[in-house]
């Protein structure tokens, strides 16, 4: 297995916080989102081949820099998009940062926050190999959910649909960015981008990624955040101490 983090967003519902910051090294509580990701990986029970960072061409040297303190091996990958405008999207940074390599891969948001081990979540995507699963969060509050991409679940654990940001969410479980693509799946990627699909929004490819085949939700424990806000950012001060 790799890991790859995605980290080449602008961030720009957070201006002027990250005008000159990437997202996923905003410091909560002193720490850098992207290291409460690695934490995870730290203690994970299942061999990891490589981790990969995609970032922009902007942030690069933030990255670079955030590396020479990092205590795991990582590599960061320049997706070379300058401005929010020229953006590669982050379906096309996944297709971008995984290449040609073949293997099974766990994607994670860089803005993600969560306090699930994932290690049930490893045991739940290997018992539903070769389909893709992905991270779900159950809210509280169900108005929250139009927000992020509203899942749909059968009683197996089957997302029969994922609507993006819709303005009456029809459940309160919603699509994490936490991904795990076997790489039987991987050329469902190659045919999603071939087909000129949007590519910005990742929710967009799991609910079409959902009609082709099987993809499968596993249940997160514990809180999550999105740190794409500022009342998301509050937050995350208080429950990731």
């Amino acid at each position: 297995m790799r890991i790859l983090i995605l980290a080449a967003g602008y961030g720009t519902r957070l201006y002027p916080l990250t005008l000159n910051l990437p997202k996923p090294l905003i410091p909560i509580n002193g720490k850098p989102v992207i290291n409460f990701l690695l934490d995870k990986v730290r203690v994970f029970p299942f061999p990891v081949k490589e981790i990969k960072v995609v970032c922009n061409d902007k942030f690069y040297k933030n990255f670079l820099h955030w590396k020479k303190q990092c205590d795991i091996k990582v590599k960061i990958v320049n997706d070379g998009s300058t401005t929010p405008e020229n953006r590669l999207g982050a379906i096309r940074d996944i297709k971008f940062a995984i290449g040609k390599t073949l293997d099974d891969w766990l994607v994670l948001g860089g803005d993600n926050l969560f306090e699930d081990t994932l290690v049930d979540f490893m045991r739940f995507v290997h018992k539903r190999k070769p389909y893709p699963v992905i991270g779900v969060h159950t809210l509280k509050d169900k108005k929250l959910a139009s927000r992020f991409g509203v899942v749909i679940m059968n009683k197996k654990g089957r997302i029969e649909k994922l609507l993006e940001k819709p303005a009456d969410p029809p459940t309160n479980m919603v699509a994490s960015c936490i991904y795990y693509f076997p790489k039987e799946s991987l050329t469902l990627l190659d045919a999603f981008l071939n087909a000129g699909h949007n590519t910005d929004a990742s929710g967009k490819y799991i609910a079409w990624l959902a009609q082709q085949e099987d993809v499968f939700g596993y249940i997160l424990k514990g809180d999550w955040l999105d740190v794409g806000h500022y009342d998301a950012l509050r937050l995350a001060e208080k429950r990731f101490k």
